[in-house]
């Protein structure tokens, strides 16, 4: 992966056969590092048509080592305190390594927004809306009441506790668990027929593993 960044970084589109050969592998892993680096933070552009393939846009990476909230929130609480409540004599230097690390938190959080509703643009059926909605039922654990179109089971009523909300092959989906089958789920937005977003929430959470 780390080769195929390097590729990448001269700033011209390379084709997904182009990469293969290049790094010796398949087609398809070549996708595959392309769903990874962008789990790390960095982001891979995509070109369609005969002259298509991958780029990665300078103005839009940063290398992100995970930080929460709430690693923030103890990052400032521990400043503080160093600030107010010792005679550490390097506060000074202290203070803007913590300022340089929130800095680097919200230009992350602000590329993966701006990658998110890149992505929701481009995409062939309009459902921002949609998207909107249930990042905030995530984000609020609203349960979500949802008519299903499903390949195998055809069309069904469940709820679910929305999780994450990821893109495969053009595709969105949402992770959820569903009481129906009362096991994690995933589901095609597209295939989503209605939906409602319900008052009463989820109190289990769970981790979501992307492969």
């Amino acid at each position: 992966m780390l080769n195929m960044v390097q590729i990448l970084r001269d700033g011209k589109i390379h084709s997904i056969k182009e990469l293969a050969k290049k790094l010796e592998v398949s087609e398809r892993m070549i996708r595959v590092y392309k769903q990874e680096l962008e789990l790390s933070g960095i982001y891979i552009e995509s070109k369609k048509g005969v002259l298509g393939g991958y780029f990665i846009s300078s103005n839009l990476n940063n290398i992100d080592i995970g930080l929460t909230a709430n690693d923030i929130d103890l990052l400032n609480t521990l400043n503080d305190y160093i600030i107010n409540k010792t005679n550490f004599s390097r506060k000074n230097d202290y203070t803007n390594i913590v300022s340089k690390i929130y800095d680097a938190y919200l230009k992350n959080n602000n590329n993966k927004n701006i990658i998110k509703l890149h992505t929701i643009k481009k995409s062939k059926n309009n459902f921002s809306k949609k998207y909107k909605e249930f990042r905030t039922a995530i984000d609020n654990k609203n349960k979500i009441d949802i008519t299903y179109n499903s390949v195998n089971s055809g069309i069904t009523n469940r709820v679910i506790h929305p999780a994450e909300l990821f893109s495969y092959l053009d595709d969105w989906y949402v992770a959820a668990f569903c009481e129906k089958r009362n096991e994690i789920r995933l589901f095609k937005l597209n295939n989503i027929l209605n939906y409602k977003i319900l008052n009463d929430k989820y109190q289990k959470n769970f981790k979501i593993t992307k492969y």
